[in-house]
């Protein structure tokens, strides 16, 4: 049986090597993209020690053409694409929408959204003869809820949102899903770091999350390698949070979990209790 192939863009990032990495222990050859060959060439290394099959395909997925050409040299190499994982992006400095750079809105628009619609297009191109398919693309909470101070990455997450409904809703006739998934704060290694040295802004996220804690890389590889599975063949158009229920989050949530904490008589009983 020909083996599956899954490319995973932005895949020298923390998020897109445990992506990558999940897919291949699901029984994918991983076409690595990314636009840097370091991060990608690691990526590559990382998996085939691991004695999986994978080659970086370096590219500017914001270039129609180069996006073209690499997924036929993806086809040509490894065989017949099965799954796409949208995931490469750009980080982009913190400013309010009066104060927002044009090149900064149109870099970020352009990697995020305009890159993952040459990539949706390319590839169901190529699986709807095949009438089999699996597309996740990766948004975010900003996607759902705007974010203040990173306009332009929640309207490119918000966009992305809307292209994985519409691909959802021509691609299904020929067997093709196509989902997205919306992380909150993710655990990566800069934003771990920053937690270990008592940044505010992590703190604050944290704080505004119910369970507390960072989205970990691997749980967001986790539900790609699921999406992309037979057993989600039903699953189709939607977009999942995985955030800790910080998009249920209100703003005086965190002031009463500590309040009513403090005087619930349950959890002092708890507290009291060692057999607890």
């Amino acid at each position: 049986m020909t083996q599956q192939v899954a490319l995973v863009t932005g895949a020298g990032g923390s998020i897109g090597t445990e992506i990558s990495k999940a897919l291949a222990g699901a029984g994918f050859a991983i076409a690595v993209n990314d636009i840097k060959a370091e991060p990608a060439d690691a990526c590559v290394a990382m998996l085939t020690a691991a004695g999986h099959r994978a080659r970086s395909f370096l590219a500017d997925i914001s270039d129609a053409a180069a996006v073209n050409a690499m997924v036929a040299d993806i086809e040509a190499e490894f065989g017949p694409l099965g799954a796409l994982v949208n995931n490469a992006g750009v980080p982009g400095p913190f400013s309010l929408l009066v104060d927002l750079d044009d090149d900064v809105w149109a870099r970020t628009l352009n990697v995020h959204l305009t890159g993952s619609f040459y990539l949706v297009r390319a590839v169901a191109r190529r699986m709807i003869p095949r009438n089999v398919g699996r597309i996740v693309s990766i948004a975010s909470v900003a996607g759902l809820r705007g974010t203040v101070g990173s306009g332009e990455y929640g309207a490119a997450k918000a966009g992305m949102i809307c292209l994985t409904m519409t691909a959802a809703k021509e691609l299904a006739p020929f067997g093709i899903t196509a989902n997205a998934i919306a992380p909150g704060m993710v655990g990566t290694e800069i934003n771990r770091s920053l937690a270990d040295q008592g940044s505010r802004f992590i703190q604050t996220a944290l704080d505004a999350t119910p369970d507390g804690s960072l989205v970990p890389p691997a749980d967001i590889a986790g539900l790609v390698a699921y999406l992309c599975s037979p057993a989600a063949a039903r699953i189709n158009g939607v977009t999942m949070p995985i955030d800790g229920a910080s998009t249920l989050e209100m703003g005086t949530d965190s002031y009463m979990r500590r309040s009513l904490g403090k005087r619930s008589p349950f959890l002092k009983g708890l507290a009291d209790d060692p057999s607890a």
